[in-house]
């Protein structure tokens, strides 16, 4: 079972809120969806605390409002930053959290495409309380993201769209590698917040590339995985245009990550010509046997 997705709200001060706000902001700012929006339990919070939470209906997930008293934790022995990105500056010279909203998906997610539908689902249940309580940042539980609430309703707002982004669910970590062969410095890319749609982590190999050409084909390969949920097979390359080659493999632990993860390997130029000459679209994955993922068993 994956970890479910979460958003934690941290407020300075708290205000009346309950489904029915949530409902309607959640119709405004997202009016196609309006039919299928709904109420599986009513709820609500005095400014007191006082209340219990609601659960409501995007589509076939179901998602949880809570209020807690206090600031936000991550679980187990993971901290929070010490400095905030949505603040730009320390988080304990901030003004004292005095209670905290948790947005989060109340079903597991048994493949990505499902994962992708409930991650979106959680994103747009916060982005309707962005706009009823005064949220100081949105800290995605999964991806360890701390994000700016206006800057998180207007990635939200994209969801809807095809051309939407999700690097708002993932953090990367960078890590100096081992000195290549030639001399050269390498470094090596590790997400949090993939797990929960495929199951573990990404990792490149140690590369000698410049950090934004990785980054920039990590940030094409991770979209393109979420988005459209290939099955990922070992050993298995995918085509990105004008980005070399890719190759994901499936490895047991990761140079960082001690558990399971997806290694990924960026390859020569000149594949890239083999995949125009087959006509491969952006990302797409080349034919390989067995595997897991969305379409593994078709």
């Amino acid at each position: 079972m994956h970890e479910r997705f979460a958003a934690l709200l941290p407020l300075t001060h708290s205000v009346d809120f309950a489904h029915d706000q949530i409902l309607a902001r959640l119709s405004g700012l997202f009016p196609s969806l309006t039919s299928k929006l709904g109420v599986v339990r009513p709820g609500g919070f005095a400014a007191g605390g006082e209340g219990g939470p609601c659960f409501l209906s995007v589509g076939p997930n179901v998602i949880s409002v809570h209020l807690y008293p206090g600031p936000p934790k991550l679980a187990g022995s993971e901290d929070l930053d010490a400095l905030c990105p949505a603040w730009f500056g320390l988080r304990n010279s901030h003004p004292k959290i005095h209670t905290h909203v948790v947005v989060r998906s109340e079903q597991d997610a048994h493949h990505p495409a499902e994962a992708l539908a409930v991650a979106a689902a959680v994103s747009m249940v916060t982005s309707a309380l962005i706009s009823i309580v005064p949220v100081e940042e949105v800290i995605w539980k999964t991806g360890h993201v701390s994000i700016e609430p206006q800057a998180f309703q207007r990635t939200a707002l994209r969801l809807t769209i095809p051309e939407i982004k999700v690097g708002h669910w993932l953090t990367w970590h960078v890590v100096e590698g081992p000195i290549s062969p030639q001399g050269m410095p390498s470094l090596i890319y590790h997400s949090k917040g993939l797990a929960p749609f495929f199951g573990r982590e990404l990792e490149t190999v140690p590369s000698i590339l410049p950090r934004a050409e990785i980054e920039k084909r990590v940030l094409a390969v991770t979209d393109f995985l979420i988005l459209h949920g290939p099955p990922i097979r070992d050993d298995m390359p995918l085509y990105v245009p004008d980005h070399d080659y890719v190759r994901v493999r499936l490895r047991d632990r990761g140079i960082i990550d001690p558990n399971p993860v997806l290694m990924l390997r960026i390859e020569p130029a000149p594949a890239s010509e083999t995949g125009r000459a087959n006509g491969l679209r952006f990302g797409q994955p080349l034919p390989a046997n067995g595997g897991f993922g969305r379409r593994a068993l078709s």
